[in-house]
C-alpha cells in the first residue's frame, strides 16, 4: 500500500498543478480576432511580448508597441538607419531571429523567447506548421497591396493593444492613397502608361499580385503581367524571369528599377535601345527614401505617380516625404539631398 501511495501521489500532485495552471490560463481575459488570412482565433486581452518574422512586420510592431517587441529579424537589423542613435542602440540589444521566407527561423530560439504572439503573412506557406511548432499564437498580416498594408496597420494595432494609433496611421495611409487615386482616376485606359518594373536582374519583374504591381496600378500605370492574364506565372512572385523578346514585344513606356545600377544597365545595354522607355529617357531609379516595397511603399506610390503623370500629379514630394517619415519613424531631420538620393 505504501509503495502504491509513493508511486501515485506524485502523479496526483502533478495533475493538480496542471489543472491549476489550466484554470489560471482560462481566467486570463481573452478576445476573438480575425487575421488577414481570414482565420478566427482567441487572443489574450493583454499581449505583452511580440515577435515578427519579416522586416516590415518587425517595423510595424516596433512602431505600434516598441516596449513589447522582444526580437528583431535579421533583415530588419540592416534597416535601422532611419532610427535615432538611441533607438538603434536599444534595438541592437534584442535577439535576432530568422525570417519566414527562407527557412532561417530557429524553432528552439522562438520557444525560448516565449512571445505571446508571432506575426507572419497570409502568404506564408508554413503558417499552420509554425502554429503547431511554437507555443505562441501565430497570426497573419499582409503586404500584397497598399490596401492590405492599410488593413495590416489596423489589425496589428488590435493585436498589440494600440488600436488608436494603428487606426491613425491606417487613416493617413488611406488618405494619401486616395489623393493620388483622385489625380489619376480620369485617365482613359488607352492613355495609361505601360510600366516595366525591373529587379536587380533587369530581366526579372513582378507578378500582378505583388506590392510593386499594386503601386504601379494605383499610380495609374499598367504592369507587364496585368496585361497578360493567361500567362502561367506565380501571381504573387516578386522575381519572375522575363525574356528580352517579351519585353521588346510589350514595349513599355516607362521602366522603374529598384536601384540606380539596374537603371544604368538598361540605359547602356544595346538590347534595350529600341524600347520606348529607353528612347524617351523614361527609365527611373528608385530613391533611398521611397521604395515600391516595405513601409516606404506609400512614398513609392507618390513618387511613381509623379514620374508617370507629372502634368496631373503635382504634389510637393519633399514635403510628402518629410511628413511620412515624421509620422512613420518619428524622424524630422531629412535633408532634400537625402530625399532625392538614388538607391544603389
Amino acid at each position: 500500500m505504501k509503495k502504491f501511495i509513493v508511486k501515485v501521489l506524485p502523479l496526483i500532485l502533478i495533475g493538480v498543478v496542471f489543472v491549476w495552471m489550466g484554470q489560471g490560463f482560462a481566467q486570463q481575459p481573452t478576445r476573438m480576432l480575425k487575421d488577414l488570412a481570414g482565420r478566427q482565433f482567441i487572443i489574450p486581452k493583454q499581449v505583452n511580448k511580440v515577435s515578427g518574422l519579416d522586416p516590415l512586420l518587425t517595423y510595424m510592431l516596433w512602431r505600434l508597441a516598441p516596449q513589447k517587441l522582444i526580437s528583431i529579424d535579421k533583415q530588419f537589423k540592416s534597416q535601422l538607419s532611419f532610427m535615432t542613435d538611441e533607438e538603434i542602440k536599444k534595438l541592437a540589444t534584442l535577439p535576432v531571429t530568422g525570417v519566414y521566407y527562407d527557412g532561417s527561423i530557429n524553432r528552439e530560439q522562438m520557444l525560448l523567447l516565449k512571445p505571446d504572439v508571432i506575426l507572419s503573412y497570409k502568404k506564408d506557406p508554413d503558417i499552420e506548421k509554425k502554429q503547431e511548432d511554437y507555443s505562441a499564437l501565430v497570426v497573419a498580416a499582409s503586404k500584397d497591396s497598399l490596401e492590405e498594408l492599410e488593413a495590416s496597420w489596423r489589425f496589428i494595432g488590435k493585436v498589440v493593444g494600440n488600436e488608436k494609433e494603428g487606426n491613425q496611421l491606417a487613416d493617413y495611409w488611406h488618405q494619401t492613397m486616395a489623393r493620388i487615386i483622385s489625380k489619376v482616376a480620369k485617365i482613359p485606359d488607352k492613355d495609361r502608361l505601360k510600366v516595366y518594373y525591373a529587379q536587380r536582374d533587369v530581366n526579372s519583374t513582378v507578378g500582378p499580385k505583388a506590392i510593386m504591381a499594386s503601386i504601379i496600378r494605383t499610380a495609374g500605370g499598367v504592369n507587364l503581367y496585368d496585361s497578360m492574364t493567361g500567362a502561367m506565372i506565380q501571381q504573387e512572385s516578386e522575381n519572375i524571369p522575363t525574356p528580352m523578346e517579351q519585353i521588346l514585344a510589350w514595349n513599355p513606356d516607362v521602366i522603374i528599377t529598384g536601384a540606380a545600377k539596374s537603371r544604368d544597365v538598361i540605359m547602356s545595354d544595346p538590347q534595350w535601345q529600341n524600347v520606348s522607355a529607353v528612347k524617351n529617357k523614361r527609365v527611373y531609379a528608385s530613391l533611398s527614401f521611397e521604395r515600391l516595397d516595405n513601409i516606404q511603399s506609400l512614398m513609392g506610390l507618390v513618387w511613381v505617380a509623379c514620374k508617370l503623370y507629372p502634368e496631373r500629379v503635382k504634389v510637393d514630394f519633399t514635403k510628402e516625404t518629410r511628413n511620412f517619415y515624421s509620422k512613420m519613424y518619428h524622424h524630422d531631420k531629412l535633408t532634400e539631398a537625402q530625399i532625392y538620393e538614388e538607391k544603389n
